[in-house]
């Protein structure tokens, strides 16, 4: 592929007026000045709260855990083997 006269297109952007005329747009659109708000929803809102007091919540529950601790050691926690097995099945398939 050959490319005659690469110069001649340069022709179209220096031409002062279009430049002058483009500058002059820009100009008007910057000088406009806009304060933008956001303003989440109350439902938006209600979900933040609910998320930062999951955040601050223990994913162990202590109280549970120490529960069955005891339980255990004391030998009072029995699990049913259907209880077991359905478990076993669920997880497998």
């Amino acid at each position: 592929m050959i490319i005659n006269n690469v110069n001649s297109s340069s022709k179209y952007y220096s031409n002062s007026v279009t430049a002058t005329r483009y500058a002059n747009t820009t100009a008007g659109v910057r000088g406009v000045q806009r304060n933008d708000a956001f303003t989440p929803s109350q439902a938006a809102q209600n979900f933040s709260e609910m998320l930062n007091k999951l955040k601050n919540t223990s994913e162990v529950r202590e109280d549970r855990v120490n529960e069955l601790q005891q339980r255990i050691a004391s030998g009072q926690y029995f699990v049913p083997s259907s209880d077991i097995a359905t478990s076993l099945l669920t997880n497998r398939f």
